[in-house]
């Protein structure tokens, strides 16, 4: 009993020394995580998904649930493709643990935004993000009134389910109206419900509501918690379940692998589905700062498909349409053609209010009108904006480059040079459209063969038949 305290007690020791040190390296250095500095230092979370950068529980938590796990006084290791961010830190050198790579400092610590490279200092321009106009504040104050109407009926719904649900929200037609369409009498609702342990809350609902699944449900939790795990994106759809009334499909995902998406861009499809409006119905304080860092992420990649100046609609089709490149239902008549249209247009006050921060918090990125924006097109610019995408972005970027005939050397260390010649390259936007591709092709048809066995042959008929009919209703309109 004496030696089973005693392990007891160095198990809790070491689990405290590593918590302490995931801590230390949250505070000193946020990696890879990027977010508005407001002109006064504070940063209030916004109902679509601000941040604060600067939580080190949060960012503790990531860490901790990717199994940070380093003796107490080692220093954390940078790699070629980590980008390590020290706090803001008056008259103090900003200075990095690691001698392998030089780290720029980066903060956004004034609303004023200096000139453009080639621009005039005297030029005009827009220092803060454009307000509203009277129309588009209305229809966002409409838009908001239903949201809270949705999550009221989408919060009953949820207390169906008593496997515990760390955190939650709705997407789609649904929740968001779109231009283009037909008004259905009962259009299913998209939710994601995002848990800590799948395999035990399949089992909890395989018990508890066993009509929502298909032929799987009798395999057990283990079978069904495999084929979401292993196949596709990493989630487990049931469509067409009807609760108090409200239809809907519900995809169960594990906190993990949507927070990795969200940073790292594994698949996308989770991830672009997040750039467009979502409503939260569940929050989870690690989801705040990972939300955010995608957002970012998504403007960031667009800019490499505009040219210098753009109007808001133009970035905000170029965001919207990151989920749906290289997706094969967009070829084949399973999604509607101009859904990226529909989306935007009906939404544009929603988007406004979502991407405004982030768009005034980006040192190369101007308004310089009402509705018109300005990037700065600079070889050195552009290429620090590379530097800080997603990992598995840059690297299918890398891959297209070479395709192309672009010579990228390989190895730690290459990133600087690399992304330097890729934003040279004159086709860079063809090279990043590719690279989007890449990821998203995959990950969505595996997703959308898995659905054969998590929704069953009937149900997957009719889901298909469903987007099949938008895409013949949106081709007569053309």
């Amino acid at each position: 009993m004496s030696s089973l305290i005693s392990r007891g007690s160095n198990v809790l020791s070491h689990n405290s020394r590593a918590y302490g040190f995931v801590k230390r390296v949250a505070v000193n250095s946020q990696v890879r995580w990027e977010t508005k500095v407001s002109a006064n230092g504070d940063a209030k979370p916004h109902e679509q998904g601000s941040a604060d950068a600067t939580d080190p529980e949060a960012a503790a938590m990531l860490l901790l649930r990717k199994g940070v796990r380093k003796p107490e006084g080692e220093p954390p290791v940078v790699n070629d493709r980590q980008t390590v961010r020290l706090p803001v830190m008056s008259g103090v050198a900003q200075t990095t643990t690691s001698s392998r790579i030089k780290i720029p400092f980066e903060a956004q610590t004034s609303t004023s935004v200096p000139p453009l490279s080639g621009q005039a200092s005297g030029s005009t321009t827009v220092s803060v993000t454009p307000r509203l106009t009277d129309v588009e504040e209305a229809k966002l104050e409409q838009m908001r009134a239903a949201q809270w109407e949705t999550r009221d009926i989408l919060s009953g719904v949820m207390k169906r389910f008593s496997a515990p649900i760390r955190y939650a929200f709705a997407y789609g037609s649904g929740v968001y109206k779109q231009t283009g369409y037909g008004g259905a009498s009962k259009p299913m609702i998209d939710i994601i419900f995002a848990v800590s342990h799948p395999d035990h809350w399949h089992a909890l609902n395989i018990s508890q509501n066993r009509s929502h699944y298909s032929f799987m449900g009798t395999l057990g939790s283990n079978a069904v918690t495999f084929v979401q795990e292993s196949l596709g994106a990493g989630v487990y759809y049931n469509p067409f379940v009807e609760i108090d009334g409200v239809l809907i499909k519900y995809g169960v995902v594990s906190i993990d692998t949507l927070s990795s998406d969200l940073l790292n861009w594994d698949t996308l499809y989770l991830a672009g589905r997040m750039h467009k409006p979502t409503l939260t119905l569940r929050r989870d304080p690690l989801m705040r700062i990972t939300k955010q860092v995608n957002l970012t992420h998504a403007v960031r990649t667009a800019l490499l498909m505009l040219p210098k100046n753009f109007t808001n609609e133009e970035l905000f089709r170029a965001i919207a349409s990151l989920s749906f490149a290289g997706d094969f239902r967009m070829k084949i008549g399973g999604e509607n053609p101009q859904k990226v249209h529909n989306i935007v247009e009906a939404q544009m006050p929603l988007f406004k209010s979502r991407y405004g921060s982030i768009i005034e918090g980006l040192p190369n990125l101007e308004y310089i009108g009402q509705d018109l924006l300005q990037q700065d097109m600079s070889p050195m610019a552009r290429a620090a904006m590379v530097r800080k995408m997603p990992n598995n972005f840059y690297d299918h970027l890398v891959k297209q480059g070479r395709k192309s005939g672009v010579r990228l050397p390989p190895g730690l260390g290459a990133e600087a040079i690399n992304t330097e010649r890729l934003v040279a390259v004159e086709n860079i936007s063809g090279l990043a459209t590719k690279a989007i591709e890449s990821i998203v092709a995959r990950p969505a048809l595996t997703q959308s063969i898995k659905g054969l066995l998590s929704s069953g042959l009937t149900k997957s008929v009719a889901y298909m038949y469903s987007k099949n009919s938008k895409y013949r209703s949106a081709s007569k309109q053309k």
